[in-house]
């Protein structure tokens, strides 16, 4: 859907019918983002590549909101614990780092979990992993990932997993730096 001037249209569509309106859109919103779940793995297979920005906060502080991730195509043989991974779950994406590998000879699984997060995903198929996150572009610069938290990082990780203040405060320093950054740059040009 391209935005609330869609919504007239679904409105009008519910008034008729006896399905709420609130409901329409759900379910719109659960087939557009199956759709982008779709296409990004469709062009990871066909090109090996695709470029996604973060919108959640689950990887602090690894990947903020806003940053770009560059993610390959990996085979699940090539997945490492520590590293970045992006899988599609119920229609939706998820970029979390992989804390172990699972399952029995012959039937592979990989547990994930966000940095910021207190506990592990459901285990993960090869047929939900769609690549490796390698690069990420932040502040104009692409930087290489780690392979795990800092002592730093972790016990950020740890605050912001238990308090949403941290979370606001992270945010707000965050914004605040990277308009910091884009003046500078800005009289630099």
């Amino acid at each position: 859907m391209s935005g609330f001037a869609d919504r007239s249209v679904l409105r009008a569509v519910a008034a008729d019918a006896s399905v709420p309106f609130g409901q329409i859109v759900d379910t719109t919103l659960e087939a557009a983002n199956a759709a982008k779940c779709d296409l990004a793995g469709e062009v990871l297979r066909t090109f090996g590549t695709l470029s996604l920005r973060v919108t959640g906060s689950s990887m602090l502080p690894s990947l903020w909101p806003g940053d770009l991730l560059l993610i390959h195509r990996q085979d699940f043989g090539q997945i490492s614990t520590g590293d970045i991974v992006l899988f599609a779950r119920q229609g939706r994406l998820f970029a979390h780092r992989v804390v172990s590998p699972a399952g029995k000879r012959g039937h592979q699984l990989l547990i994930t979990q966000g940095d910021a997060l207190l506990e592990p995903d459901p285990p993960i198929s090869s047929a939900e992993l769609l690549g490796r996150v390698s690069l990420v572009l932040r502040a104009g610069k692409w930087v290489a990932l780690r392979a795990g938290l800092s002592f730093g990082g972790l016990l950020l990780a740890t605050l912001v997993s238990r308090s949403a203040l941290a979370v606001g405060l992270l945010f707000r320093l965050h914004s605040i730096r990277r308009r910091h950054r884009e003046q500078e740059a800005s009289c630099k040009s």
